[in-house]
């Protein structure tokens, strides 16, 4: 029987290409899911005689990466796209058809500005009638909302994807933890 022999460590070239594919997988990537069906935070403040609004367009749910402003803001405004439905022909099958989601866009309006923000078409509705309830209540001073482009991909697939990105995160903060302790002197190798 072979005696068991301790591993090699890894060389640093190893150890650059481990933690390029950790990167890119554990953080661009979930940085890219949430930022195509991104969440938003809205906000309006009444001051004085008029309304200011702020939308932050987030990734990874609270780092913004689009930042809109309005001031003063006149009104609220929304559309919606409805998704399209593809067919697609198989040989010797039935055809088969994918409905694309639906769109929704809330416009906060002033006289020279305006923020456009994604909202699935299932809060449009209420959210629209939340502002327009705010900027008719003279006494509001303050409304805060959160926009979700798309329930199923922002929150679902952005809230996993995002947890690699934390797992790798914690990871790293653990092992440079380690490596002070260490250096301190304060924890064996």
């Amino acid at each position: 029987m072979k005696p068991m022999t301790s591993p090699r460590p890894a060389s640093l070239r190893g150890k650059i290409i481990s933690q390029t594919l950790a990167f890119l997988v554990c953080v661009i990537v979930p940085g890219l899911v949430t930022a195509i069906a991104p969440v938003s935070w809205l906000r309006l403040q009444r001051q004085g005689d008029h309304v200011t609004a702020r939308a932050d367009t987030c990734f990874f749910f609270i780092i913004p990466f689009r930042r809109q402003s309005v001031d003063p803001v006149t009104g609220v405004d929304q559309r919606t796209q409805d998704g399209s439905v593809s067919r697609y022909r198989r040989s010797g099958k039935t055809d088969r058809y994918v409905q694309a989601e639906s769109e929704g866009f809330l416009s906060i309006e002033g006289p020279q500005d305006e923020a456009v923000v994604s909202v699935t078409p299932a809060d449009i509705d209420a959210m629209a009638s939340q502002i327009e309830g705010f900027l008719k209540d003279g006494q509001a001073s303050d409304l805060r909302l959160f926009a979700v482009a798309n329930w199923k991909f922002s929150i679902l697939a952005g809230g996993l994807a995002s947890s690699l990105t934390v797992l790798y995160v914690g990871g790293l903060l653990f092992g440079l933890g380690q490596f002070l302790l260490r250096s301190l002197g304060l924890a064996r190798a």
